[in-house]
């Protein structure tokens, strides 16, 4: 059987409490805490916290001028050397009695190593001198809170009072761990190089919410992009233009005069052309005209078909040959009239 604490005493061995000179209040917590993080227009605070001395157990015998030492935590796990010096174990100084009990703790510490114990303390002669002893350490855990405008967000801590370190608060966001903080406009509190100004419309998104519009060089919020039809650059709603002849928004930048780069280029083709065979597959009508040109942009075609005195243009939908817009004109004019939705039909079948 393990031995008792009684039978432990009656064996000669000296039970022993010792404690780590340690912080303990809420304000040495947030000393160690806080300086780790910046919080853009913000600031963080504990939310809540509580510690225990938790015990380690050291079970030491001295024989024939040799010391062995054993070791171990509070979970019956052996103590590493690493975790030994870190905690500077050896360091801690004498205490009357535990900080507090549960089991005796050196019931409990002959209990956790077991069989190991009676191994351990069994010896012959009078010159071996054995030792429990119980060295006590300050063990926290606790939530801090960052808090930007009406946002907030926690964050769990826990270590040794000797060695405890700010975590990095986990982005979120991106999954990235950091100590930089900031706040969108919704809400949202995310690490800051993650974070990024509308440069239109003032507003603090996610970075990858941004676009840049490739006329006018801005970084803004998507929901504030369009694209343009002939490139299908990334451009600010308000800067796109019509065409007008064929009515597409496109980029200023696509424009001369009023017209797009696609009704500036138009091209002669035939039916032998792939595009024309689907749009004349789609449009049978089409094929009534005399000569076609035909322009085509990232979304749409282009397309005029001349008669002897009458001319007609369509834009169609390059996925979907859908009509995007119809207009009529006559040859010795310049200028289009624009056919309405409901009339489409009745128009291309003239």
């Amino acid at each position: 059987m393990i031995p008792t604490t009684l039978e432990l005493l009656e064996l000669g061995v000296r039970v022993v409490h010792y404690q780590r000179e340690q912080p303990g209040s809420v304000s040495e917590v947030a000393a160690r805490l806080f300086p780790a993080y910046q919080v853009e227009g913000g600031r963080v605070y504990l939310a809540g916290c509580r510690w225990v001395d938790r015990p380690f157990f050291c079970f030491r015998k001295q024989q024939n001028g040799q010391v062995e030492e054993i070791w171990i935590n509070d979970h019956s796990e052996p103590v590493s050397p690493e975790q030994l010096q870190q905690l500077a174990l050896r360091e801690a100084r004498p205490i009357p009695r535990p900080p507090q009990y549960a089991l005796s703790p050196m019931d409990q510490a002959v209990s956790l190593l077991q069989e190991q114990a009676k191994a351990f303390f069994s010896h012959n002669g009078h010159e071996t001198h054995l030792e429990i002893a119980t060295v006590w350490c300050r063990f926290i855990e606790g939530k801090l809170r960052f808090s930007i405008g009406s946002a907030t967000a926690d964050l769990s801590f826990s270590g040794w009072m000797q060695t405890l370190q700010a975590p990095p608060y986990i982005c979120p966001y991106t999954g990235r761990p950091t100590y930089h903080l900031a706040a969108t406009d919704d809400g949202r509190i995310l690490d800051a190089s993650a974070v990024g100004r509308c440069e239109v419309s003032g507003r603090r998104v996610p970075v990858d919410d941004l676009v840049r519009c490739s006329w006018t060089g801005k970084r803004v919020a998507k929901e504030l992009i369009d694209f343009c039809s002939l490139s299908g650059q990334a451009v600010l709603r308000t800067e796109l233009c019509s065409c007008s002849i064929c009515h597409q928004k496109v980029s200023p930048a696509a424009l001369q005069h009023g017209i797009c780069s696609a009704c500036r280029g138009l091209q002669t083709v035939s039916k032998a052309d792939p595009r024309m065979a689907r749009l004349l597959a789609e449009y049978p009508t089409l094929d009534r005209w005399h000569h076609w040109q035909l322009a085509e942009t990232q979304s749409v075609y282009v397309l005029r078909a001349s008669g002897l005195w009458k001319k007609l243009l369509l834009v169609v939908d390059k996925e979907t040959l859908e009509l995007r817009h119809l207009a009529t004109g006559n040859r010795l004019q310049t200028r289009w009239r624009t056919v309405e939705p409901g009339q489409y039909s009745f128009v291309l079948r003239e």
